[in-house]
């Protein structure tokens, strides 16, 4: 299919895409992180904050995408893909696939039934799902077989195992019947919907359990004595569209049958409300959980290897801009003649803030060592002449409990020396004299907080950047830091922008992430850097956290609850348990979304947090915080 100018900006889960179009740009790297026993009998909730990547890894099980890999095994960009599901043992080298992949959503008719508890009416949601899962079935299997039409599967014979005898709502018949029956079926159902007595009409179909599983697990499908698809996997996206009564009685239920084979439910996180405060572990034979960012969590390079993938694949599918690595097109380093101005700036401030030094004897071979390196005026240097105040500053405030007069000498200052320090000396200077921060590929890959969606959408500006460059015929066509993180910037103040039209208490959150935003700020420029490489979270001890929730009026407390919950749910911000210590109970780290931080001007990197109250949260959620820190020069106060 055609793409619009901008690949970044289509999404693989839309239906639009073709199945050979999301073949060549579904990264396989996600596969060897999904866990082996998402494919064992069982219910399996894959849930993470929109644009994680539910729906797309949902899709890749379909039977069109697995025909279109097996089609693809001989592609070289594609045969990777094709390797991990054969290893999987989901697709056959020769025979293509053998797994039946049956994708439902919610997205449409659940929530239209009638609200309550009553035995009628979660036997019309049976109904029809019940009446669903056939009908998907059967023309999913039409795709597997590469048939055009259904008329096309009178050829194939069913034949049911013993637990398939006991079905109540679905009749043992021919393909072609059963084809009849769920149509029939689901326009009863919506017959009912449109009727002013849809309570108590007798020949209301009602079912007592989700017999299309026991149906979908039962049921073998033999063309001329050869069994068809022997494996199955139930797809059931979009779980958070369902009333939260019906999502409870589908999981509960589902759990309670035994299923023996793998049924895949996948939701947004704020399908789980306030219950993201506190997640406790629900895991068990028969249901496991997949947090989908959690999947990332052993290393910063598992989903740069996995974004760096995707992005490839987008800048392959266009032809405005050469065929490239997409890291080719952005600077990793900065250009000197670029911030020239800005590091004889930096070297001005030395100079200023070391005069208060100087007198002193105890500092006198640091700043010696520091004089020599301004010889070369580079931004590496000018990190060293950083990281010199910095460590000064820290010695100053020790000393001060201490009778340690004697000088320091140039070993000393390199055994203080850290890769936090360079860090905060690092975003100490993007501070202050705007030299980049926020650029590279790596940190692209961080600034979207292991969200594919946002992934995208960063990537999308960048691109527009390059188009840009190549329109006007520029003969480097090559993104510099500085540009980089302009584009970067503007990106993130639209997010930001964008919380109050998007979320229920959105005025509420914006005022929240902004004070969270100032007050990290003011954590992580202090002359000393205390947190290098800096703050970038707060923390709810577990006392805290209870009190929020033995409320039951509506409170600000309650509305806090609300809201937090809610900016976890559309990773707005992201959760990290604490454990206990000797000096501090256990708690939950609020950390702030990559790219707000790039927003907030703070770093990238995790571990810095600061504990607050309840208190102190609600009143910065109703009031705000005041204006973030922005022209204050944090180096200079003395």
């Amino acid at each position: 299919m055609p793409y619009r100018a901008n690949p970044f900006l289509e999404r693989m889960s839309e239906r639009t895409t073709s199945d050979q179009e999301f073949v060549r740009l579904f990264s396989p790297k996600i596969l060897e992180r999904l866990a082996g026993d998402a494919f064992v009998g069982g219910i399996h909730i894959f849930r993470s904050p929109p644009g994680g990547g539910k729906t797309t890894l949902l899709r890749a099980f379909t039977p069109a995408a697995l025909r279109a890999f097996w089609n693809a095994r001989h592609v070289q960009d594609m045969s990777e893909a094709h390797s991990r599901l054969v290893t999987r043992d989901l697709v056959h080298e020769q025979d293509g696939p053998l797994v039946l992949g049956v994708f439902l959503s919610c997205a449409s008719g659940y929530a239209d039934l009638p609200p309550g508890a009553t035995i009628t009416k979660e036997g019309l949601f049976r109904a029809l799902l019940n009446c669903r899962i056939v009908l998907r079935t059967l023309r999913s299997l039409m795709l597997l077989l590469g048939y055009d039409t259904t008329e096309q599967l009178a050829q194939v014979q069913l034949q049911y195992e013993d637990p398939a005898k006991d079905l109540k709502s679905i009749p043992h018949a021919t393909i072609t019947d059963l084809l009849v029956w769920a149509e029939q079926r689901e326009r009863g159902v919506y017959a009912e919907l449109d009727s002013i007595l849809v309570d108590g009409r007798p020949e209301m179909p009602t079912d007592v359990r989700f017999e299309g599983v026991l149906w979908l697990q039962s049921v073998r499908f033999i063309i001329s004595g050869k069994e068809i698809a022997p494996k199955r996997l139930l797809m059931i996206d979009d779980l958070h569209k369902l009333r939260r009564r019906q999502r409870a009685l589908l999981i509960e239920e589902l759990i309670e049958l035994r299923p023996s084979i793998p049924i895949w439910l996948a939701e947004r996180n704020i399908a789980l409300g306030q219950e993201l405060l506190s997640q406790g572990a629900r895991e068990g034979r028969e249901l496991r959980e997949y947090p989908l960012e959690e999947i990332w969590s052993g290393g910063q390079h598992q989903f740069a290897s996995y974004a760096q993938n995707i992005l490839d694949r987008r800048l392959d599918v266009q032809s405005l801009i050469p065929t490239a690595a997409f890291a080719q097109y952005l600077e990793d380093t900065i250009r000197s003649e670029d911030t020239r101005d800005e590091v004889e700036k930096g070297v001005a401030v030395f100079y200023d803030h070391a005069q208060r030094y100087r007198p002193n004897p105890r500092y006198s071979e640091w700043l010696s060592h520091a004089e020599t390196l301004l010889a070369n005026k580079s931004v590496d240097a000018l990190r060293e002449l950083y990281v010199t105040l910095t460590l000064i500053a820290r010695d100053e405030g020790k000393r001060q409990l201490s009778l340690e007069l004697g000088p320091l000498s140039t070993e000393e200052l390199q055994q203080r020396d850290s890769s936090q320090v360079q860090a905060a000396a690092e975003i100490f200077i993007n501070n202050e004299l705007k030299i980049p921060y926020y650029y590279g590929i790596d940190r692209l890959c961080v600034l979207a907080t292991n969200n594919v969606e946002e992934l995208l959408s960063l990537a999308a500006a960048l691109y527009d950047g390059l188009l840009a460059k190549q329109v006007l015929r520029k003969p480097n066509l090559l993104l510099s830091a500085k540009e980089q993180e302009r584009l970067l910037k503007e990106v993130a103040r639209r997010k930001r922008d964008f919380i109050p039209k998007n979320h229920t208490e959105g005025a509420r959150a914006q005022r929240l992430l902004d004070s969270i935003g100032s007050y990290c700020r003011e954590r992580t420029f202090l002359p000393n850097a205390p947190y290098a490489p800096g703050v970038t979270g707060v923390r709810l001890s577990e006392s805290e956290l209870r009190r929020l929730h033995r409320e039951t009026a509506i409170t600000q407390r309650v509305i806090l609850s609300r809201v937090l919950a809610e900016c976890v749910a559309e990773n707005l911000l992201f959760t990290r348990e604490s454990s206990e210590s000797v000096s501090r109970e256990r708690g939950t780290i609020f950390y702030l979304n990559r790219t707000l931080c790039l927003h907030y001007g703070l770093p990238l990197q995790m571990g810095g947090w600061q504990d607050l109250s309840v208190e102190e949260l609600t009143d910065w959620m109703e009031g705000g915080r005041g204006r973030i820190p922005s022209t204050r020069k944090f180096l200079r106060t003395g």
